[in-house]
């Protein structure tokens, strides 16, 4: 056996890992520069949502303050545990989406039209739904204990009800099945007056269905931030009038919320990574 036939699969390996360490590297700063701009975003609107259930307060003289903050002082704004908490999480999720997708690319055996690429690729958002759906619940029960009620802020916070979680579940599994399940399927709704392009239509759902299930999931929402920030209330009429009182509000902010973090984050969050990978690709 000849030397150049020896040395070939370990040069190939080599190239190989490297290309997939950087791109992996790619992955990250471009999940963590996508995440930096949309944070701020969802740090305002979820900490204004949070403040006016447990408080009474409009929700936008609270959204306009935090904004105000986040503007005139940045330095206090942009090292506070709220806006780190918010930025992990979509870190993660998109940091998350980008590994899988280079992970799954770099599986020789996946590449072929085959029963185990079809099924790799059918349950590849699931690493990223856990993620955010677990990272997603653990920074909504932050939120509402740091600006929950004021009286209990220094006090030790109670043990998280069980129907908080189950709330909040199914607040994400309404979004995440709008996302994955029902855009898809909805497109072929959309009539061709107004566009008649299949592509667009897919679109169009993809970033509209998800803005429009806020209103459906919202209450989930409340409830079970009024669970955790409020579990001496007794009676389900006080809390769903609370809740009522809040909703088109509340659905509002969620609808607006969901435009960056599924929307232009994800646009951003992509074309960040195809950048990163085609400049740190060894030829």
């Amino acid at each position: 056996m000849s030397p150049d036939r020896v040395n070939a699969p370990s040069l190939h390996t080599g190239v190989w890992n490297n290309n997939y360490s950087r791109q992996l590297a790619g992955d990250f700063v471009a999940g963590s520069l996508s995440a930096t701009l949309i944070a701020p975003i969802i740090t305002v609107i979820d900490r204004s949502v949070v403040e006016r259930l447990s408080s009474n307060r409009s929700l936008l003289s609270t959204l306009r303050t935090h904004a105000f903050c986040s503007i005139l002082e940045p330095k206090r704004f942009y090292i506070s545990r709220p806006f780190f908490i918010a930025w992990s999480l979509y870190a993660a999720t998109y940091v998350t989406a980008n590994a899988t997708d280079t992970s799954l690319s770099h599986l020789p055996e996946l590449s072929e039209k085959s029963t185990i690429a079809n099924i790799a690729t059918t349950f590849s958002f699931l690493p990223t739904y856990v993620v955010n759906v677990s990272l997603g619940i653990l920074k909504d029960i932050r939120f509402a204990q740091i600006y929950g009620d004021p009286n209990t802020v220094h006090k030790r916070h109670p043990p998280i009800p069980r129907a908080a979680y189950m709330a909040f579940l199914l607040r994400d599994s309404i979004t995440i099945s709008s996302s994955f399940t029902l855009a898809p399927r909805m497109a072929s709704f959309i009539p061709d007056w107004i566009t008649a392009d299949l592509h667009t239509k897919k679109t169009v759902t993809q970033l509209a269905l998800p803005v429009l299930v806020q209103f459906v999931n919202t209450p989930f929402h409340l409830i079970a931030l009024d669970l955790i920030t409020r579990p001496q209330v007794a009676t389900i009429a006080e809390r769903s009038a609370l809740i009522r009182s809040g909703w088109v509000q509340s659905s509002s902010m969620r609808a607006a919320r969901t435009l960056p973090a599924f929307g232009v984050g994800c646009v951003v969050n992509a074309e960040l990574r195809t950048f990163f990978h085609e400049q740190w690709m060894i030829r």
